[in-house]
């Protein structure tokens, strides 16, 4: 660590630019994961399910059926999506540690957008390690929620499942939120997850 470092002397990035760097990171993790589950997914129950939400749609919005009743089939589909898409969320999860958790570590603190826009993740008490990039990670980059959904989708009955989702899915956004207000108005652009694990992202010299 430099003494710039230790003395906490870095400036924070424009926020503008973090978000970019986050929306190119985010993207590759989904353009990589469904990249990997490609040959694993079967594309013709997508194509049917994609239809079966247009139909349904169509139905309610030329009152064919009832706002109840929508609401019904909605979460139906909601939940044959998710199962639909077990495999793509285990693809997200495995990307996610390794694009979030091991480059960085190689990177020195650096995911692909990151190293874009002239950042990097730090520690705040000695060397950033990989207990710090994973728990940061649980909550930046919804590596948490994704767990839990494939969990639920695993071993939980559909109700308790889009229960418990919603319920979870609001506080990942919810947190999120915070974060976004926190990285604006905080002076070194700590969000929440940074404050827990002892983080912050500085422009890189």
């Amino acid at each position: 660590m430099s003494e710039d470092e230790k003395d906490g002397k870095q400036k924070k990035p424009f926020f503008v630019l973090r978000c970019l760097a986050y929306i190119i990171d985010g993207f590759l993790v989904l353009f990589l994961s469904a990249l990997l589950s490609a040959p694993f997914v079967n594309s013709d129950q997508m194509l049917e399910l994609a239809e079966e939400s247009r139909s349904i749609v169509q139905k309610y919005s030329q009152n064919e059926m009832t706002e109840q009743e929508y609401l019904v089939e909605a979460s139906n589909l909601e939940y044959k999506m998710a199962r639909s898409m077990e495999l793509i969320s285990i693809f997200i999860i495995l990307v996610s540690v390794v694009y979030y958790v091991v480059l960085p570590i190689f990177l020195n603190g650096q995911t692909l957008g990151k190293k874009i826009f002239g950042m990097k993740i730090i520690s705040t008490y000695g060397d950033l390690n990989a207990n710090q990039l994973i728990f940061r990670t649980f909550l930046a980059d919804f590596l948490l929620l994704n767990i839990i959904s494939v969990l639920f989708l695993m071993f939980a009955s559909r109700n308790i499942y889009l229960n418990c989702i919603e319920l979870f899915t609001l506080a990942q956004y919810t947190i999120t939120f915070a974060s976004i207000i926190m990285v604006i108005v905080n002076k070194e652009g700590l969000a929440i997850h940074d404050g827990l694990v002892h983080t912050k992202v500085v422009k890189v010299k």
